[in-house]
């Protein structure tokens, strides 16, 4: 249409941490809701998601959003690849998060930078995307969202299971830097808001200047099933963990309103890797840390390098005691993992998963489910991407 703005310039968000995977904080920031009109443009491909194949797992949402250049949003079919929708915007998508009906999505909209230190590049724009049952669009409407704090950038964002809260998470950057950490929710129906935060913290998954959530925002922050409860990674100067808070409950300070659910002092990752015994050589991981839907497990990806070799997979914590459950989709392979590992989504129960896993070299996103691994097509893992 007419009087589409110039593109600006884009850089690929942050591929998942490697090597000793940790923490995963994440946040949201969103004021009321408001619904204005869009501006972007968008069509719709004749392709239409076929049904599971054998290779598949119940529950898997059927479509994915991904960004896949600065200008280009696609909707492709889980299973096929196919592409069912694209949306073209002016400014790029830098962060996606989904409901758990798996056709509500929400956009963040901005520049997006990577550096030393955190810059300031502007207010971020969040778009509401509806999906058909075949994942067509339906409707793409911008949300009303207040101004986030000058000089902070969102570090992560979460759309709550039943898609009528956004949970977005501000950050002012890493450490020795970190000055504000900040959660916000905003009811899309009312514009009704929350926000609660703290100093001398930050998003472990988003620090040094990422601005945008890109591939681990949507995993640095989530719901539980009755929208109610926000598992969010956290980091300081002695350890990583995540935290759980009851966004229903009073208060307005970040750290005294959520309790620990997980936490490993950095004093002891050393030791950890010098004692950690194969087949697992399982250090901590609580980056792209995500909460069960039932809340009673974090799963998370982790990535350890021991002399050549490198052990990838994916861990499962309890909520109730802190400590790991199990490890799995293990894969070991000669050298360092070029991509990391990233954590998608995740069942009701923590069981399933969609994440990235190594293949001779090459990163690959598929569904994990034990000790199964589904290669999924078509999926990168690089880009800003949600199911």
């Amino acid at each position: 249409p007419a009087g589409r703005r110039t593109r600006r310039a884009w850089v690929a968000p942050l591929a998942a941490a490697a090597a000793i995977v940790i923490v995963a904080g994440g946040g949201v920031i969103a004021h009321s809701l408001l619904a204005t009109s869009g501006t972007h443009r968008s069509s719709a491909s004749g392709a239409t998601a076929r049904r599971a194949s054998a290779g598949s797992h119940a529950g898997v949402p059927p479509f994915y959003v991904a960004a896949v250049s600065s200008s280009l949003t696609v909707v492709r079919a889980t299973w096929t690849g196919a592409t069912l929708a694209r949306i073209t915007t002016r400014t790029p998508v830098v962060g996606i998060a989904g409901a758990a009906d798996g056709r509500t999505f929400v956009l963040d909209e901005q520049r997006s930078i990577m550096g030393g230190q955190v810059r300031w590049v502007g207010q971020p724009a969040f778009y509401l995307l509806r999906l058909t049952a075949s994942g067509t669009e339906e409707s793409l409407t911008r949300l009303a969202v207040p101004a986030i704090p000058k000089g902070a950038v969102v570090s992560g964002l979460a759309l709550s299971p039943d898609g009528s809260k956004l949970a977005v998470d501000v950050d002012s950057g890493g450490w020795p830097q970190a000055r504000l950490m900040e959660i916000m929710t905003y009811t899309l129906a009312t514009g009704a808001s929350r926000s609660w935060s703290t100093s001398g913290m930050t998003n472990a998954d988003a620090p040094s200047g990422f601005t945008g959530s890109g591939t681990d925002g949507a995993q640095s922050i989530s719901w539980t099933a009755d929208s109610r409860t926000l598992a969010f990674g956290v980091e300081n100067a002695s350890s990583t963990g995540v935290r759980l808070l009851d966004t229903a409950a009073g208060g307005t300070d970040l750290m005294a309103d959520s309790r620990l659910a997980i936490i490993v002092r950095n004093k002891d990752l050393g030791r950890s890797l010098k004692t950690a015994a194969p087949p697992y050589y399982f250090v901590s991981c609580i980056t792209d840390a995500m909460i069960s839907m039932d809340g009673s497990a974090i799963v998370c990806g982790y990535s350890t390098t021991v002399g050549n070799t490198t052990t990838m997979g994916f861990a499962q914590y309890s909520t109730v005691t802190g400590k790991m459950n199990r490890v799995v989709g293990l894969v070991h392979f000669d050298g360092h993992a070029p991509t990391g590992i990233s954590l998608y989504w995740v069942n009701s129960t923590g069981t399933i998963a969609i994440g990235t896993s190594e293949n001779a070299g090459r990163g690959r996103v598929g569904v994990v489910s034990g000790d199964t691994f589904t290669p999924l097509p078509r999926v990168t893992g690089l880009e800003a991407i949600a199911w």
